[in-house]
């Protein structure tokens, strides 16, 4: 077994670029981050933190949160090549890597419910927002179920299983996330979400493995699908 290298991760304004002015002249600049692993370094945007006057106001759950995802994607990466990894492609692949599982599961199933929904060619169809992030797949699916009284005639056995999967999953989270505790792609890529799962899974649907299943069958296709981008 390889000996795991030290990652260092430190994070800075991005003073080179041009900053944001405030209304009194306040300087804003984007959050950035630099990356040391195996004696190279490599700087790349953080993807979930703003412009910022100074550090200090950078919130510190942000950081540890990135720093964790940088540090997952690093060690999954590298553990899937013989030789040394040289960090090549990391600013793609973490872009990817830590994005939720919530949205990858949203970006799958929304263009498959949006073409069930055109084949019904109803006039009402312009209605409903696809591209509005609020407008989730079963928000969207509950308004569409009450426009369309045969929305059923058109949707095929696959698309009602996920649906039915994708609802079981929500409830397991009734609560929107308000920190940096969601679950991402390199979570489930490398395993420790999956874990996670499986076990709130069990103990929300006692005896019940056909459910258990389903949504992780839901979760492991929205994924892969999503992680095609890093084939690109």
């Amino acid at each position: 077994m390889k000996k795991e290298k030290k990652i260092t991760v430190k994070f800075y304004l991005n003073t080179m670029l041009d900053a944001a002015t405030g209304d009194k002249g306040q300087k804003y600049y984007p959050l950035y981050i630099q990356v040391t692993y195996n004696r190279k370094n490599m700087q790349l945007k953080s993807k979930y933190g703003e412009y910022y006057e100074k550090m200090d106001k950078v919130n510190k759950e942000l950081m540890q949160f990135e720093e964790k995802m940088l540090c997952k994607v690093i060690r999954h990466e590298s553990s899937l090549i013989s030789g040394e990894y040289d960090m090549k492609g990391l600013k793609q692949k973490y872009e990817i890597y830590s994005g939720s599982v919530a949205e990858a599961l949203e970006n799958y199933l929304k263009p498959k419910l949006r073409l069930m929904i055109l084949k019904t060619k109803d006039w009402l169809v312009p209605v409903l927002n696809f591209n509005d992030s609020r407008a989730t797949t079963g928000r969207l699916y509950q308004a569409a179920s009450k426009l369309f009284p045969d929305l059923e005639w058109f949707m095929n056995v696959k698309l009602q299983e996920e649906l039915e999967a994708y609802s079981y999953y929500q409830r397991l989270y009734p609560e929107i996330f308000l920190s940096y505790t969601f679950p991402t792609l390199i979570e489930w890529a490398e395993g420790s979400y999956k874990k996670d799962l499986e076990t709130k899974l069990k103990t929300t649907y006692k005896n019940k493995p056909e459910i258990i299943k389903k949504v992780t069958v839901l979760i492991e296709e929205a994924v892969a699908k999503n992680l095609k981008q890093l084939e690109n």
